[in-house]
């Protein structure tokens, strides 16, 4: 039996909505130590993240470090359908949420995909290869469609998949390195 992308999209938001903190925090720590010796991480000058919601990893640590790196953080504004802007986080970035439950930076400097050195990728569910199941907008895979840099994407247990999990669809856009929890973890 096959499940359509919106049931599996359910599956494994419950799946993460239902991990233990303490292990959420473990693997989110072994994530992060994995994505901070990246060369992809430590040469990059801008980084674009998310702000997460509280099930997902969580980025608010990503940010900081980035921020006491000495590198530029963007995060997401949704500004149409399928369509959004990365813009530079600062100290004086005033936020709102979202129609979809997350904050969003009112203004600010827009920055123009070509100057990003790295994308860290938010989605639900993963695969080894780089098969990426998103929540469902298109948001994404709409701008890594023009993004071409290197993109990563943390996963923790509850969100590595199997290849075969979901059909691909053309538009779908894989992401360029998944971190994945250790077995041992």
């Amino acid at each position: 039996m096959t499940y359509s992308k919106k049931e599996l999209r359910q599956a494994f938001i419950s799946r993460l909505r239902q991990m233990d903190l303490q292990t959420k925090k473990k693997q989110e720590a072994s994530l992060r130590e994995q994505l901070y010796i990246l060369p992809e991480w430590t040469s990059a000058k801008i980084i674009a993240t998310t702000l997460s919601m509280s099930f997902e990893l969580d980025t608010q640590p990503l940010i900081i470090h980035a921020q006491h790196k000495g590198k530029e953080v963007v995060v997401p504004r949704v500004t149409g359908k399928r369509q959004m802007e990365l813009v530079r986080l600062t100290e004086q970035t005033q936020f709102q949420q979202s129609a979809f439950g997350v904050l969003e930076p009112v203004d600010d400097e827009v920055v123009s995909l070509d100057q990003i050195d790295l994308m860290v990728v938010p989605g639900v569910a993963f695969t080894r290869s780089g098969k990426r199941l998103g929540f469902g907008g298109g948001f994404y895979d709409t701008c890594l469609a023009k993004f071409h840099q290197s993109t990563v994407s943390l996963a923790l247990r509850p969100q590595m998949a199997d290849e075969d999990e979901w059909e691909s669809q053309p538009h779908d856009q894989r992401v360029g390195r998944v971190l994945m929890v250790g077995d041992g973890q």
